[in-house]
């Protein structure tokens, strides 16, 4: 899937309740424009004009215009679910987040994936600010500030927190109806079954290929899928359509 080069790690937080507040905007029927005007003016999160602005203009970006209209409905129907569970959503969001942020896809894959899959307990944090400062060219401050920020999300995930000089890593399993989804939304993109098998969308939530597998074996079980590999052959299809997976995931 395409990502977007930008960073909003300088000012992001957790992000769920403005999050599902706007996919309730995309469920009225407003499109992205109509949603960014009623942000900024109609100031539904009481907040200073600045601060409206710039969360029209990350919000929308990553969460609604990152979207094909028919993935956007589902991702909306997820995300406003009184049936599915906010670690699910949390989850989705940070998929996102990891999709459209290049700096959130960098520390999280080539620093917080890594470390996890070597059973390391921790990362130290200078060293992820000095690989920030590398990478994107920050100064030492706003390398620490935007670990900071990362930190606020994945916190809530259980992923990774701070601790002093370190970043501790947690251990993490996403929830199948995360898992689920994001395979469901690879499908729409037409991804082939190798690609989809090889996308980094599951790295984002630190899935190995082992780990993949095995999710992929227990939702073919499931009948969610269907599941099979012989050597470099794979077959990997959806057994339910696309629109109804925000009912198929609360049951």
């Amino acid at each position: 899937m395409q990502s977007n080069s930008r960073t909003h790690l300088n000012r992001a937080f957790d992000h769920l309740d403005n999050v599902i507040y706007i996919m309730g905007e995309v469920i009225k029927g407003r499109n992205a424009e109509e949603i960014r005007k009623h942000l900024v003016e109609d100031d539904p999160f009481n907040s200073s004009r600045e601060y409206r602005v710039y969360i029209a203009n990350w919000l929308i970006g990553d969460y609604v215009k990152g979207f094909s209209p028919e993935a956007l409905d589902v991702f909306a129907r997820l995300m406003t679910s009184d049936r599915i569970e906010t670690r699910t959503k949390r989850e989705l969001l940070f998929w996102k987040n990891c999709e459209r942020d290049s700096l959130v896809r960098a520390i999280t894959l080539e620093q917080v994936y890594p470390a996890y899959h070597r059973a390391e307990a921790f990362l130290m944090r200078e060293d992820v600010v000095g690989f920030i400062v590398k990478k994107m060219g920050f100064t030492e401050y706003m390398s620490d500030k935007r670990i900071t920020n990362y930190l606020s999300i994945t916190s809530k995930l259980g992923i990774a927190e701070a601790n002093g000089k370190n970043i501790d890593l947690r251990y993490f399993r996403p929830k199948r109806e995360s898992v689920t989804a994001v395979l469901y939304f690879l499908f729409n993109s037409k991804l082939s079954p190798s690609a989809i098998l090889r996308a980094d969308d599951f790295k984002y939530l630190l899935l190995d290929e082992r780990d993949l597998l095995s999710y992929l074996a227990d939702l073919d079980t499931s009948g969610l899928i269907e599941f099979a590999m012989a050597g470099n052959v794979v077959r990997l299809e959806p057994k339910i359509a696309f629109e109804v997976l925000p009912d198929a995931l609360a049951r």
